[in-house]
Order: C-alpha cells, then sequence, then structure tokens
C-alpha cells in the first residue's frame, strides 16, 4: 500500500455573501421609512453615528402662522411640492396572492410558454389559494400536454405562501409538511384519508385505525393543526399605511425630470469627536480597536444607503423613459414592462430590480404611485401590438363606470366590446381583472 502526500491547485468560482453585501441588499429592499428606522437603530448602538432630520417642522411657528392665515379652499390648492404633509400621500395599500406569486414565479429560469401557463394557472387559482378548476379545462385551452401542466403546477407549489396551487385541503397539507420536511409515513395517512374524522374530534377512532397511543394520536394531530388550511390568505393583508416617495417626476420645459426626494429624510455623518481620539496617539488601544470597528461600521452604513438611493434613480429613470407616454397621456397608455427589460437595459441582475422597486414610491404628476405599478404583463392586440394589463384593467374599469346600472355589463359583454376595439381578452381573463380592481359582478351590480 503506498501513500503519497501531494498538492493540488483547483479553480472554482463561489459567491460568498460578504457583511457588506448581505446590508446592502437589505437595505435596498428596504422602503424610505424602513431606512429611516435602520438608521436609527444603528445610531443608538453606534456612538459615531449623528443622525439629524432635515425638514423638521417648527409647530410652534407654524400653529402661529395658521393663525394669521386666510381660510382657503382646499379644492382650489393645487398640489405644492413644499407642503410638509400631503394627504394623498396616505394610500390604501392592499396585497393579493396573484401579485404575490407573479413576482415570484417571474424570477423563475422558466421558457417564455411555462411562464406564460404558470401565470395562467396562478390566474386560475381561488383567493385561498387552491386550483379548484379542472385541470382538463386548463390543458385543453392551453392545448398542452398533461406532463407541461403538471411541470408548471409543481413550480408554483414551490411558491410561498407554502400551499399555494393544491387541488384540495390534503395536497394542500401535504405540500406545506414536505416544505418543513416532516416525513411521516402514518401522518401522510391521515391526511389523506382521515381529515373527516379530525373535524369530528374522533382521536380514538384514529389511534384505534391506526393502532397506536391516543397520545402520540395527538400529537401528530396537532402538528396538522400548526398547518394553514388557507395559505392564500396570509397574502391578502389590508392596512393605511403613510407613505413617502422615493422620487418625484416632473415635467419641465417638456421633459421628465427625475429627482430623488431628500425631504424629511435622516441626514447621517461621523462624529468628528471620535475621529480625534483615533489621531491621538495616547489614545488606549482598546478604544482606538472599538472607534475603528465603529467607524467602519458607519461608514458601511452610510455607502449603502448611498448606493440604494443612487440604484432606485436609476430605475425610475428608467422606468420613466420607457413609460413616457403614460407620463404624457395617462393610465390607458401604460405599456408592458417586466423586470427583466429593466435590469438588462441598466445591466443589473433582475432580483436587484426586484429589491429595487420593492415597497418603493414615485410622485408623479398624475399622483403617487408604488414602482410595482408600472410592472404589467402584455396581451397582443389585433394589430400586433402590445397592450399591457394595467392598461386593460383601467378600460374593464372605465366601461364599468359608464353602464346602465339596470343593465350592468356582463365579464363575457365586457370581452366582446374589447374585441370590438381589437383587443382580445377571454372572459375568464376579464373575471380575474374585475375581481383585482375590486369590482363586483354583474348580478350584484345591478341596480332595482
Amino acid at each position: 500500500m503506498n501513500f503519497n502526500q501531494t498538492l493540488e491547485l483547483t479553480q472554482s468560482q463561489k459567491l460568498v455573501m460578504t457583511t457588506s453585501l448581505k446590508q446592502s441588499l437589505k437595505i435596498l429592499n428596504m422602503s424610505k421609512l424602513e431606512v429611516e428606522e435602520e438608521i436609527k437603530r444603528e445610531s443608538e448602538e453606534n456612538p459615531l453615528l449623528d443622525v439629524e432630520r432635515t425638514g423638521e417642522i417648527n409647530w410652534e411657528a407654524y400653529v402661529k402662522d395658521m393663525e394669521k392665515s386666510i381660510r382657503v379652499d382646499k379644492n382650489e390648492v393645487n398640489y405644492n411640492s413644499d407642503n410638509d404633509i400631503d394627504l394623498e400621500n396616505m394610500i390604501k395599500y392592499s396585497s393579493n396572492i396573484y401579485e404575490h406569486l407573479y413576482l415570484q414565479i417571474n424570477l423563475y429560469k422558466l421558457s417564455k410558454k411555462e411562464i406564460e401557463i404558470c401565470k395562467y394557472i396562478i390566474d386560475s387559482l381561488d383567493e385561498d389559494g387552491y386550483l379548484r378548476t379542472d385541470e382538463n379545462e386548463i390543458i385543453d385551452i392551453l392545448e398542452i400536454d398533461k406532463d407541461l401542466f403538471e411541470s408548471c403546477l409543481l413550480n408554483i407549489q414551490q411558491l410561498e405562501p407554502s400551499g399555494v396551487g393544491a387541488r384540495n385541503l390534503s395536497e394542500c397539507l401535504m405540500i406545506q409538511m414536505q416544505n418543513l420536511g416532516i416525513y411521516n409515513e402514518v401522518l401522510e395517512d391521515i391526511v389523506c384519508k382521515d381529515l373527516n374524522l379530525i373535524a369530528s374530534n374522533k382521536y380514538k377512532e384514529i389511534s384505534k385505525k391506526y393502532n397506536m397511543p391516543l397520545q402520540k394520536c395527538v400529537n401528530l394531530i396537532n402538528i396538522i393543526k400548526t398547518l394553514d388550511p388557507k395559505p392564500g390568505k396570509l397574502c391578502c393583508i389590508e392596512k393605511t399605511v403613510y407613505v413617502q416617495p422615493d422620487v418625484t417626476v416632473e415635467k419641465i420645459e417638456n421633459q421628465f425630470i427625475v429627482y430623488s426626494n431628500n425631504k424629511d429624510s435622516c441626514k447621517i455623518k461621523i462624529n468628528n469627536f471620535y475621529r480625534e481620539i483615533l489621531k491621538n496617539s495616547q489614545s488606549d488601544d482598546d478604544t482606538k480597536e472599538f472607534i475603528k470597528e465603529k467607524l467602519n461600521a458607519a461608514t458601511l452604513l452610510i455607502k449603502n444607503i448611498q448606493s440604494r438611493k443612487s440604484t432606485i434613480l436609476k430605475i425610475a429613470e428608467e422606468i420613466v423613459k420607457s413609460q413616457e407616454e403614460f407620463f404624457r397621456h395617462g393610465t390607458k397608455h401604460i405599456k408592458p414592462m417586466r423586470m427583466k427589460d429593466i435590469a438588462q437595459q441598466l445591466d443589473f441582475h433582475e432580483s436587484t430590480i426586484s429589491r429595487g422597486v420593492n415597497g418603493k414610491y414615485m410622485l408623479t404628476p398624475y399622483g403617487m404611485f408604488e414602482f410595482k405599478y408600472f410592472f404589467s404583463s402584455s396581451l397582443e392586440s389585433e394589430d400586433d401590438t402590445c397592450v399591457s394589463s394595467t392598461s386593460i384593467k383601467k378600460m374593464i374599469g372605465d366601461k364599468i363606470k359608464k353602464e346602465n346600472k339596470r343593465k350592468p355589463l356582463s365579464d363575457d359583454q365586457i370581452a366582446k366590446i374589447l374585441k370590438e376595439e381589437g383587443i382580445t381578452v377571454a372572459r375568464r381573463t376579464v373575471a380575474k381583472y374585475r375581481e383585482n380592481l375590486g369590482i363586483l359582478s354583474s348580478s350584484k351590480r345591478k341596480e332595482y
């Protein structure tokens, strides 16, 4: 037997997630308010950070000024960018299961056909996250084979929240168990065959059927009860939030100018007192080491916040450039646009764009819009041009506003009207878009 020691050099590529990179990605993903909270938290832990808030209101002077001012009808006052508080910036934020799943599936490396199938399946889910539609009907409509359908459905079932895309309650719970790494044959049998016994609290019957002690039976059922039978509801969030725009868009001499919103922001700088201690040769070595550590942390935070600001501004400028028709003529003229398109134009990774638009807002001549608003899928019109789903939703909303309330338009009628205007949209798609707009069905809109 021959034992030889040899030295070999191998070359490989690895992505090392440094602390600096982690913080940079974390801060980019934050909203403006979250960044300010992060700055406050860091300043409490790091004595080298000085935080000043720009644009503080002198309430005493403000109240005195109000007493002297003349009463003015708010409806006669145009928007003034110098206003400290604008009620239009208080919006109702709502998120649903469909938007949440679209964002995730767009980050998957799938073919164009697979993405289309996945989005159709997502549109077919109910609000609880289940696929109640007959899968054979979807296969026939999309003219695909069963294997491709199953492959796309499996991709959706890997998305968050865990359990979406299931065809029944048992499958929903099984998906969640698999994602949590729970593998137990007895538990799987109970989920697949005896959920009705659990609903009736027939623990003794279950323990007898599977020949196990009652306590073990209770423990297994308690695991099932930690799972969510309606995963789609986790994404149905509605709350009122105060929004600060990250960027502002203004029309100046027929051009749209984008600039960062620095108003009411936290201004951070390094405390000079500690710099002097670091320069002092008589200072204690441990003290110097502590100050160096905190100085590096403070410098890194400032650098990452500046990087976030620069990235968001670049993304906003590219959005405005791509959606110029929207800024000139309004919502109906919004174009289909993907995060992938912006990523290619800026030479960024698509995940950077996703973080850069998450929770970011833009103040425009038409009001406040979330960055995500400008990203939508497309449908082809009869003249081979593409129309964005956002634009189609606007058309559907406008047609319902103008309808005869005693004879409201059905989804099928709206689909036919849009087809006459050169836009082919399925009745099912019209129904989904109408529901996304929060508009009731024609039978429920009817006035007598």
